[in-house]
């Protein structure tokens, strides 16, 4: 039985140019509503600005922004072995 193996080299790519955004914050660990695109109406940057409004020494927050990846063989690169004449 004759198998032949090669080397393959994976590329990461974005499965989709599309990210989801929200905010956490750092002091009570609350988090805004998750949004499909940036400066939506009451999305995590209003969400922020209310959430200090009403706990004012609530100040620092995380910045989330969510993609998702993909890997996929890039056969451009690398050539398949010779079999070995042994």
């Amino acid at each position: 039985m004759r198998s032949v193996l090669r080397h393959v080299v994976w590329r990461l790519t974005l499965a989709s140019q599309v990210a989801d955004y929200r905010a956490e914050c750092l002091a009570c660990g609350e988090a805004s509503p998750t949004v499909h695109d940036r400066n939506v109406p009451g999305g995590p940057e209003d969400w922020v600005l209310t959430h200090t409004g009403a706990h004012p020494s609530h100040r620092s927050y995380r910045a989330v922004t969510i993609s998702a990846w993909r890997t996929e063989p890039d056969d451009t690169v690398g050539d398949s072995p010779s079999p070995s004449t042994s």
